[in-house]
């Protein structure tokens, strides 16, 4: 796991859903944005006391709806103050998108959301679909995805 932004984690993998109860302790992460294909994994311990499942494998199955879903479930934990995972069973960087669309949400440039998303903790460089991006941040302007 690796802090990526204030309040949101990322992290990949499927020992993380495996020790949550010791990991939610010690980082007291309460909120997850949960990225697999098929089911969510199985999150041993107490749930997330917020928690949203997409069936995804990749940033290329995300939809609009999906991309203003995710960046809205973090925007609403955070400001509840939670701390928010961004986890995906097959790799912390396939949550990336989730990051960029909440970056974005927020009122960020498109540009500036990407360079963001192509620093540290992130791998670079970033290769995404731009004109998604452009379509997402255009019509989250306007109020609707």
């Amino acid at each position: 796991m690796t802090w990526v932004d204030e309040g949101i984690y990322a992290g990949g993998g499927e020992q993380l859903p495996a020790s949550w109860a010791g990991f939610a302790e010690q980082t007291g992460i309460t909120a997850v944005v949960h990225l697999r294909p098929g089911r969510p994994a199985v999150f041993h311990g107490r749930a997330p006391e917020r928690f949203l499942w997409l069936p995804l494998a990749d940033e290329n199955e995300a939809t609009g709806p999906d991309r203003l879903l995710a960046a809205a479930f973090v925007a609403g934990c955070l400001a509840e103050g939670r701390k928010v995972l961004l986890h995906s069973s097959l790799g912390r960087h396939r949550t990336r998108w989730v990051y960029v669309a909440y970056r974005i949400l927020q009122g960020s440039s498109l540009q500036a959301a990407l360079r963001r998303a192509s620093r540290r903790p992130w791998m670079s460089p970033y290769a995404t679909d731009l004109s998604a991006w452009e379509a997402f941040a255009a019509t989250s302007r306007r109020g609707g995805v």
